[in-house]
């Protein structure tokens, strides 16, 4: 898929911008079929932006503001869009190149965000807390269901959430200061994250957040947020940042676990079953 003027002098700039105009360029990029109805003051406060950052990042890109863009994109859209007459697809070997860059800059931005965590206070938790109950939606759900396959070989009573006929508010209540949530919420979040993460901080129960930049909003609510990056040059997101999360913070966690016996226990089953292919030939 072409990208459009907008996306291209994003992406030009991207690797150059603070925080809070990464946060902005990924609202952009994820939300530009509605950017013709939106003034400045919505752009700031759907982007969880300033005014002054809004204003100065189109400046940035070249435009006189965001105005310009905003009128550029209603012509396109009462015209037709000139991008696909105009332009050829890129052939294959450059859109594998540009997602090979793009997912580089996606990975590097997560880890320095991570790196400013309380790193081994969220670990601890994550190996000492009672239960542990992983909760994802929609496409944050395989990311879940991975997470919890990796912390069962650390620990037990780790589950995702909701089970199969149940509801979440029957599983949340039982839920202490000893436990802990993982809430997986990539973008394209129902409504219910909100209701729930309203209920989490009012909860005793401790609460890991792990996100994209677009649903910041939330993280008042949770004791700790991980930020997950994932642009991508087509039209669908990259959820590489989060798996690839979900195995540093796993590795992380048992660097810090004295006792192997979890992973023992799991080995002799394993060898007893003879479930899996053998590792080595």
């Amino acid at each position: 898929m072409p990208r459009s003027e907008l996306a291209q002098r994003i992406y030009h700039q991207l690797e150059q911008m603070g925080p809070k105009e990464r946060q902005l360029a990924e609202f952009l990029l994820t939300h530009e079929s509605e950017l013709a109805i939106y003034s400045s003051a919505d752009m700031s406060r759907l982007a969880k932006v300033s005014k002054p950052v809004v204003s100065r990042f189109f400046k940035r890109l070249g435009y006189e503001g965001f105005a310009e863009v905003r009128q550029g994109l209603r012509i396109q859209q009462t015209s037709g869009s000139p991008l696909l007459s105009d332009q050829q697809p890129a052939d294959i070997g450059t859109l594998l190149s540009n997602h090979q860059a793009q997912e580089a800059r996606n990975w590097q931005q997560t880890l320095n965000d991570l790196q400013r965590l309380p790193l081994e206070q969220i670990m601890r938790t994550i190996c000492q807390a009672r239960q542990v109950k992983v909760i994802g939606f929609r496409n944050s759900y395989p990311v879940a269901l991975h997470w919890r396959q990796q912390l069962l070989q650390l620990r037990r009573s780790v589950d995702v959430l909701p089970q199969p006929g149940q509801t979440l508010s029957e599983e949340l209540s039982q839920l202490t200061e000893d436990d802990l949530i993982i809430l997986i919420a990539m973008r394209r979040r129902p409504e219910l994250i909100k209701r729930l993460m309203q209920w989490v901080g009012k909860s005793p129960v401790k609460c890991l957040l792990v996100t994209d930049p677009s649903g910041l909003e939330h993280a008042a609510s949770a004791d700790w947020t991980m930020t997950c990056h994932q642009l991508s040059p087509g039209g669908f997101a990259s959820y590489a940042s989060a798996m690839a999360l979900v195995s540093v913070v796993s590795n992380l966690c048992l660097q810090l676990q004295s006792d192997d016996s979890s992973v023992q226990a799991i080995d002799a089953v394993f060898d007893e079953l003879d479930e899996l292919e053998p590792t080595f030939s």
